[in-house]
């Protein structure tokens, strides 16, 4: 299993139709390649995107001269062989350590798993130690 810490941003917005496309258009004119990008309503109307930058400084730059809300974390990017149980014998090891984990996105592509996780900041170290005798 391959496995890489990322820099993940979390950028607050209104819920409503084309936000996600405003941000990957801006992400195109800055020529900013994501290496993943989610976004999700959160209530009240309002919404965050979820971006993985393939360059954390050239993304920092954009969003603050754009004058965005945002937030700066660790996530971890596996890939690995896909098949049965490959997942969750990656989570069993991390749940045996105590270690919460807030999101996975999980996908596999034709022989490989692509998993991104996403735990509390302060157990990032923790994490990364888990993933890395795996």
């Amino acid at each position: 299993m391959d496995i890489e810490r990322a820099t993940y941003f979390t950028i607050d917005t209104d819920d409503r139709p084309g936000q996600l496309a405003r941000f990957s258009k801006r992400m195109s004119e800055y020529e900013i390649n994501l290496a993943g990008v989610w976004s999700f309503g959160t209530g009240r109307g309002n919404a965050e995107i979820v971006a993985i930058p393939r360059n954390p400084n050239a993304f920092k730059k954009m969003i603050r001269e754009a004058g965005w809300t945002f937030k700066e974390g660790s996530c971890f990017h596996l890939i690995g062989e896909d098949r049965p149980g490959a997942l969750a014998d990656t989570l069993d090891l991390i749940a045996q350590e105590g270690i919460n984990l807030h999101a996975v996105d999980a996908m596999g592509f034709e022989r490989q798993y692509s998993a991104y996780v996403w735990c509390d900041e302060g157990d990032v170290e923790k994490l990364r130690k888990v993933l890395k005798g795996w």
